[in-house]
């Protein structure tokens, strides 16, 4: 069984037909195959239908069974196999055959020799391959020499190119070898590897015996390459057949056939090749000879009466035109008359059979319908013309036979009455082509009931119903209906009424009329919502609330009729009248607050939140996506708190910006022990948001299933980028009526990442993971579809908003400032908590005994412990405990880690340089690039300008003193103070480091300050006593020249 059997065995008629018509049809292209191993191919094509689409088949082949395993970016799913498919199969097994048998080794031998001759026959010389013959008049064996150009070849260079050609053949490369070999040359040369040959004693010659097969081949040689005669040196040509001349006599009873005299010398040198046949060479042209045919033929032979006219009129002729021969003139100038039939044909339509009526008459004789056939051709009715002599009449009986091929051609079977068609797909092919076919030598009549038989083409127009339903957020119902011949159809019913004709196409029967459907985007464009869609028993389908922006520009796209309901009808006017994002009232806390592009994030906030639909803020870091949440959060009435979900590391932060810009929106740290958790739960109707952290989450999913939120906001979402985690799942299970997220990093350069999130935005929207790696990930991402990327693009970008900072550069300061909460870790809050009883033990005690004014050397080494605990334990405890944790670098490296993958650059400043030899040792374990400078270093340019140039180097470490003065660090655009500095002025001085004249970027800075600690109260001091401490405290003066003792016992609380 052929493999292309195989291939029908596993699909279904209909698409098969179909694929293989589209492979006629030539719409394959971009065509691939890439050989696996074993017998196996992945083939990489697109198919040209509505649009293009891409297919990918991995094939195995194991003896005569097929396995293949397939992808379409198609919307079909009615099988497992779809046309565009079965093209790309097609092709593979008509074209690639050849690659079905590439187990035959070649000799490693002829090989080598080949190769060497590859190299002369690699030039720019024509090829030209040449057959020389010697001895075919004389020999039984034929002495065969080729030569390519000047090389002669021997038979093991014959064996070698035969086998390399078969190799070449299934890599698609056989130019390597010889790029001007003809194909004519490569199945010549196949044929001769592979014939019985003998070694000639002629170094290089072939001995090439004479038979029937041989002497075939050797005909068709000389009319299609070059072949000469060794003896002569001409070239060998073809010459006609020769017959002996042969003498007819006698009359119409009985007739005698002799041989005329021969000149046998003509024939000298004859060679048999077998039974009759013989060859000459005459002239340098090779002549079959048929010397013996009279010897098959009887001396005398008496002709029926019923077979006279055979043999005046159809064996006679044929023996004049093929020999050289003599009648006698008895039986010479005989004419012959043809009588012509009479076809009547009648075309009825009835109980869905078209019925042909049937009447032929001939010499007075009359055949109706299904006598037909009976009708003998074979019997041409030769008849004497009794009143002219010499004269014959015959049934001309071409044109009954054609009417009945004809019959047979559209499938028109027997039946008692008449003949007639009961398949309708064969019945369309009658009405659409048969008609047309009617010769105008029959007299063809019609009934009113076939007249009104009619296939028609006809668009599928669906349209599409949205149902109300009032009180319902969450999803929507719609139909999809269709108007075909004065009917209305649901989608179930018209394809319970579908059928599919032998040609692939879709028709649909109303009365006596077949609608045949044509393909169209408009369908298309349905398939895809109904990927989407949930079926309803009723035939309805259900489809969530966040689909209608999808849907209306699909349907806007196909020109599909869309009768909407109250809220897409809304959506609708909103976005033909350009207002679909509006402006809102602003929160009062922050209306002289928010920057215009915080106004309108804002505005887009809203607009999601009306429509229910979620979304991306991603605007990049320091832009104040926080702010704007804030802002949504606190406009609108909650029913329910708002859920903010982000990393441990930001948890604080978030409560110290509502504390900061809404202090009147209540707010629970949802955070602790699995206890504390359980008693908290029990008080979330209280407040308006909750913050926890994904790992909380984690955790705690299956007891949150049961409560609602009004909002779930996901902070620095790339956290649930792997759909498989726990965490992902975990906080995909949360239930809210909105849903948001935030991240500074573009998403869009990560599908799998892309998806995760919009699953958890809504659903669904991009299909199931499956669906969506088939419809947009593979294509995308194997082979460069852009076309389905703008596709993803344009659906999905309603529902993202991203600023970078040199699109709102106008309406930034030059510096933006953000203070970064940081909470410590159980183990650095103990250690701060134990470093501070006992440095305010040892302080009481030495200022009761010296003084405040005498014991400042001994507050300031206090001060800065505590400040060394804030930014990590070891810095003040024994460095080799590992065990010891930092808030602040986890936070630092959350922040540098979104920082590098939205693009930025980074310099992170600290004034303890054993802090930054930790966050050294964490950025080394983490792979990130930095460089680092402190006040040891030497060659402080060099760094500097590999930092600045450099764009694999990400970050860069300074010491707070060894970088405030003298150093360019212009590449960076965002700075972090890993800790709080008295005097701001020395802060300042060194993020001007990263913001000189002709800088482009602003620069965005980050100051992480450990909660409730001695760093958080001396920014409050900073703040009481601003013009103090920049105007008055120089670099190097002491800060405790402007403090008393009270701001001493304030620094020295913990809260």
């Amino acid at each position: 069984m052929s493999y292309v059997n195989a291939l029908a065995k596993q699909v279904p008629n209909k698409i098969f037909r179909r694929g293989r018509n589209y492979y006629n049809e030539n719409r394959i292209f971009d065509y691939n195959v890439l050989p696996l191993n074993n017998d196996k191919y992945q083939i990489l094509a697109k198919v040209e239908g509505t649009r293009d689409y891409q297919v990918e088949i991995d094939l195995a082949l194991e003896g005569s069974d097929l396995y293949f395993e397939n992808e379409c970016t198609c919307p079909y799913d009615w099988g497992p196999v779809c046309k565009h498919e079965v093209a790309v199969l097609y092709k593979f097994l008509n074209e690639d055959h050849h690659l079905l048998g590439l187990s035959t080794p070649i000799n490693n031998n002829n090989f080598t020799k080949l190769e060497e001759l590859s190299k002369t026959i690699q030039s720019t010389e024509p090829i030209s391959l040449q057959y020389h013959i010697k001895g075919l008049a004389t020999k039984s064996m034929v002495n065969f020499k080729l030569t390519l150009n000047s090389n002669q070849l021997t038979m093991n260079e014959l064996d070698g190119i035969a086998a390399y050609i078969h190799v070449s053949y299934a890599y698609r490369d056989l130019n390597t070898i010889a790029p001007g070999l003809s194909d004519e040359d490569i199945v010549n040369i196949e044929y001769l590897s592979n014939t019985e040959t003998s070694r000639s004693q002629t170094p290089g010659a072939i001995l090439f015996p004479k038979s029937q097969a041989n002497f075939n081949f050797l005909l068709r040689l000389i009319e299609e390459s070059v072949v000469y005669l060794e003896e002569t040196k001409a070239r060998l040509k073809r010459g006609k057949v020769l017959y002996p001349n042969l003498i007819i006599e006698g009359n119409l009873d009985k007739v005698e056939v002799k041989t005329k005299e021969v000149d046998y010398s003509v024939y000298e040198g004859d060679t048999h090749l077998g039974k009759g046949l013989k060859w000459t060479v005459i002239d340098s042209h090779l002549h079959p000879v048929k010397a013996d045919i009279i010897e098959k033929i009887p001396a005398n032979i008496p002709i029926p009466e019923g077979k006279r006219g055979d043999f005046l009129f159809e064996i006679l002729p044929t023996m004049q035109q093929e020999l050289n021969l003599e009648v006698d003139e008895e039986l010479q100038d005989y004419k012959l008359v043809k009588e012509q039939p009479e076809i009547e044909v009648e075309f009825d339509y009835e109980d869905n059979k078209i019925l042909c009526q049937t009447q032929v008459k001939i010499a007075n004789k009359i055949y109706k319908s299904t006598e037909l056939l009976g009708f003998d051709f074979s019997d041409k009715n030769y008849t004497p013309n009794k009143d002219q002599p010499k004269t014959w009449s015959v049934w001309d009986t071409e044109p009954i036979e054609e009417f009945i091929n004809f019959l047979e051609d559209y499938e028109f079977h027997v039946s008692p009455e008449a003949f007639n068609i009961k398949d309708e797909s064969d019945i369309q092919r009658f009405i659409t082509e048969g008609v047309e076919q009617l010769s105008d030598e029959w007299e063809v009549s019609t009934t009113t009931d076939f007249e009104e038989v009619k296939v028609k083409p006809v668009k599928l127009e669906p349209i599409i119903e949205l149902e109300d339903t009032e009180g319902e957020i969450d999803w929507f119902e719609f139909r999809v209906v269709y108007n075909l011949g004065g009917k209305s159809y649901s989608r179930e019913e018209l394809k319970k009424l579908l059928r599919r004709n032998n040609r692939g196409e879709q028709y649909l029967q109303v009365g006596n009329q077949y609608l045949i459907l044509e393909d169209t985007i408009q369908e298309e464009k349905v398939d895809d919502m109904l990927v989407s869609a949930e079926k309803q028993e009723d035939g309805s389908y259900r489809s969530s609330h966040y689909q209608l922006l999808y849907y209306r520009n699909l349907v806007k796209e196909a020109g599909i009729n869309f009768v909407g309901n109250r809220v897409y009808n809304e959506l609708d006017q909103d976005i033909t009248a350009e207002n679909l994002v509006k402006e809102v009232e602003i929160p009062l806390e922050v209306q002289d607050i928010l920057r215009n592009y915080q106004k309108n994030g804002y505005y887009w906030l809203s607009f999601l939140a009306k429509y229910y639909f979620g979304g991306i803020l991603a605007d990049d870091m320091g832009l104040g996506k926080t702010l704007q949440t804030l802002t949504l959060l606190k406009s609108l009435s909650l029913e329910k708190p708002a859920l903010i979900i982000c990393p441990r590391t930001l948890i604080y932060n978030w409560g110290e910006e509502i504390k900061k810009f809404f202090p009147n929106l209540d707010y629970l740290v949802y955070y602790g022990t699995p206890d504390e958790r359980e008693e908290m739960r029990q008080d979330f109707d209280q407040y308006q948001v909750l913050i926890t952290s994904y790992s909380i989450i984690s955790r705690d999913y299956l007891d949150l299933e049961d409560i609602s939120f009004s909002y779930v906001v996901l902070d620095e979402a790339h956290h649930i980028k792997n759909r498989r985690t726990k965490r992902a799942k975990g906080v995909k299970m949360i239930k809210a009526k909105n849903r948001l997220a935030l991240t500074g990093t573009p998403i869009e350069n990560s599908l799998e990442e892309l998806w995760s999130i919009f699953d958890f935005l809504m659903p669904r929207y991009l299909g199931s993971y499956q669906e969506f790696r088939r419809r947009y990930l593979n294509p995308i991402n194997k082979w460069q579809d852009q076309q389905k990327l703008n596709e993803l693009k344009e659906r999905i970008a309603p529902f993202i908003l991203r600023r970078k900072k040199e699109e709102v550069l106008t309406e930034l300061p030059d510096k933006i400032i953000n203070i970064q909460s940081v909470q410590m870790t159980k183990a650095q809050e103990d250690t701060y908590r134990l470093i501070l009883e006992e440095v305010k033990a040892n302080l009481m005690e030495t200022i009761e005994e010296r003084g405040f004014n005498r014991s400042q050397i001994n507050v300031l080494a206090a001060l800065t412990k505590l400040r060394q605990i804030c930014d990590h334990p070891q810095l003040v405890l024994d460095e080799s405990d590992k065990s010891l944790s930092s808030g602040k670098i986890d936070v630092l490296l959350e922040i540098v880690q979104d920082a590098i993958a939205g693009g930025h650059k980074l310099i992170v400043f600290s004034q303890f340089v054993q802090m930054l030899k930790l966050i050294k040792e964490r950025f080394e374990k983490s792979s990130i690039n930095f460089e680092y400078l402190d006040g040891s270093t030497k060659n402080r340019m060099e760094r500097v300008k590999h930092f600045n140039e450099d764009p694999e180097v990400e970050v860069f470490l300074i010491s707070l003193k060894a970088g405030g003065t003298g150093l360019n660090l212009t590449a960076a655009d965002i700075v972090i103070h890993v800790d709080p500095w008295w005097n701001p002025m020395v802060e300042r001085q060194a993020t001007d480091r990263t913001h000189r004249i002709g800088q482009e970027n602003q620069v965005v800075v980050y100051k992480l300050i450990t909660t409730g600690t001695v760093e958080e109260k001396i920014l409050k001091l900073q703040k009481r006593k601003q013009d103090i401490f920049e105007n008055v405290i120089e670099d190097n003066a002491n800060p405790m020249d402007q403090i008393n003792w009270e701001d001493i016992k304030e620094l020295l609380k913990y809260e």
